[in-house]
């Protein structure tokens, strides 16, 4: 199906046939990513009175329960709820179907190769992405004014889709780097990493705050009104071209924080 869309009095054609999946299947008996070292998302039949609800089992049907954690084994969006005591209700949050998008890739860089700051101490050979890093790759597509951006970040091999990250511990944003993101009006970040922030930031989530709060303090109190969302650990493959793009995040209607997802990406035609 082709679809036009108009976007700042500019039409555009997508053809919903051509979607790429950016986000990694959860794979329930196989490999997952991993951040702090979770309990793996597990996928077991149900059991009542004995009885096994799976068709290997000799059961007409199969009925299986599931068990994940949501933020740390599988791709998935979240919401302001994630730092608040109402953890909100991200369902009700993405109500545009397809979101203007710009997807770009980036380098990361030592912290002592960098002057932007973090809210916490940072060894000096740790791997963070910054604002330049960021500005440099979307300056090209500004004019577009997209309300979602997609960073990939280098390298990127398939092996991304299942680090335990304890072992590996990934790169993370400055907050310099945030406050550019927020600046440009930005309402949705999709990120190939398990989060926005360093895995330990002392509790804070500085990087987090800045988006959902004034744009600018990491330590600063967030809103809670706020409709914009974060979605972590998507997988973009190579094989997709840094530009302008249309976004569908597909997730269930969890009353929630977060909820597991999956970004659709849309080429103009």
């Amino acid at each position: 199906m082709i679809i036009r869309i108009s976007h700042e009095n500019q039409e555009y054609e997508i053809d919903t046939s051509q979607s790429v999946d950016i986000s990694i299947p959860y794979n329930f008996n196989g490999k997952q990513p991993n951040f702090y070292d979770v309990d793996k998302g597990k996928l077991s039949p149900l059991k009542t009175g004995g009885y096994s609800w799976s068709v290997a089992d000799g059961a007409s049907c199969n009925v299986p329960e599931i068990s994940i954690n949501i933020h740390c084994s599988g791709t998935h969006t979240e919401s302001v709820g994630h730092l608040l005591e109402n953890t909100g209700d991200i369902g009700s949050l993405l109500k545009d179907g397809l979101l203007p998008t710009v997807l770009i890739t980036v380098t990361t860089k030592l912290f002592h190769q960098t002057d932007d700051n973090y809210h916490c101490d940072v060894g000096g050979d740790e791997s963070i992405i910054t604002a330049d890093s960021i500005k440099i790759q979307f300056d090209k597509w500004k004019h577009l004014r997209p309300q979602a951006l997609i960073i990939r970040t280098l390298p990127n091999s398939t092996n991304k889709q299942f680090i335990r990250f304890n072992e590996s511990p990934p790169p993370f944003f400055t907050n310099k780097a945030l406050r550019y993101i927020h600046e440009l009006g930005i309402k949705h970040i999709i990120v190939d990493l398990p989060s926005v922030d360093r895995m330990s930031d002392n509790g804070i989530l500085g990087n987090h705050r800045i988006f959902w709060g004034d744009g600018n303090n990491p330590n600063g109190e967030v809103n809670p009104k706020s409709e914009k969302t974060i979605s972590e650990l998507a997988y973009i493959p190579n094989s997709v071209e840094d530009g302008f793009y249309f976004l569908n995040i597909q997730i269930p209607h969890f009353v929630c924080d977060a909820a597991p997802s999956r970004p659709l990406l849309y080429r103009v035609i």
